[in-house]
């Protein structure tokens, strides 16, 4: 595994139930799956990632395949990125929907596949759907060696250039998918008087070339309003909405919406 000690920096190797490095920090790695790599004084100001319910609700939706053509194009773009005893890092894996299928898809490669989320639930979830080494940890400060990745994966989470560059090795490749201006615009129309486009921003990364850029978009019909409500629990929108706004969304039983996705493949200088 590429995970390196929070404190040191240095390795860290598996030892019984725990992983140590050199100078004998130690984590121990829980029976759901996963190791806590985030700093003690950081995660105790707050409760870090998303909620059990919000890592439900996301379950249930992406297992109804509605995001399947999305995660069939990324597992076609990790998949002609892959190689032999190849490293894959998924940061912000949540409950690795995405991480299992890529790991199957490229299973005859024999990979060490790795996923860090600051959620500890989610990567609870994820551990149900795939062995991987799973680790809570931030992507601003990733407990993973230097140039040890071979493909790093970024699908709707937060990231760091400066840390992709560090633990991406020169060759490597770099996967992002993110939503576009009017992704889920009929659900914002449906709840919100007046509703704003997802914000624009520059895709160019320091130290990678784009390799491809791909706009995925169709739509999807929510037949039910637990579905609607999943989809609605799995996006930022959840957090900001007031109770007005929130009643309308209890009223929606059906609903055609678009999904509107950017995937872009980079390529490490």
């Amino acid at each position: 595994m590429p995970f390196i000690c929070p404190k040191c920096r240095q390795p860290l190797f598996a030892d019984g139930g725990s992983l140590k490095c050199g100078l004998n920090h130690t984590y121990d790695i829980s029976r759901r799956g996963y190791v806590n790599l985030l700093l003690s004084q950081e995660s105790s100001e707050k409760r870090h990632g998303d909620s059990h319910e919000m890592i439900a609700a996301r379950t249930r939706f992406l297992d109804s395949g509605a995001y399947a053509p999305l995660c069939d194009a990324v597992c076609d773009a990790a998949e002609r990125h892959a190689s032999r005893n190849m490293t894959l890092l998924d940061i912000g894996c949540g409950e690795c929907y995405y991480t299992s299928r890529i790991a199957d898809r490229i299973a005859h490669f024999d990979p060490t596949v790795s996923g860090i989320d600051i959620s500890r639930d989610a990567l609870i979830a994820g551990h149900r759907r795939l062995t991987a080494d799973l680790a809570v940890a931030s992507a601003y400060d990733l407990p993973i060696a230097d140039s040890s990745v071979d493909v790093a994966v970024n699908i709707f989470a937060p990231y760091d250039p400066s840390e992709l560059r560090r633990v991406i090795k020169s060759g490597g490749a770099l996967i992002r998918v993110f939503p576009l201006e009017r992704h889920l615009w009929e659900l914002k129309q449906a709840i919100y008087d007046d509703p704003y486009e997802n914000k624009a921003f520059d895709t160019a990364l320091d130290g990678f070339e784009t390799e491809e850029y791909r706009r995925i978009g169709y739509d999807i019909d929510l037949k039910s309003n637990e579905q609607i409500r999943d989809l609605f629990s799995m996006t930022p929108y959840s957090y900001k909405t007031g109770d007005r706004d929130e009643e309308k969304l209890n009223r929606l039983n059906t609903l055609r919406t678009r999904v509107e996705f950017a995937l872009i493949t980079y390529t490490r200088k």
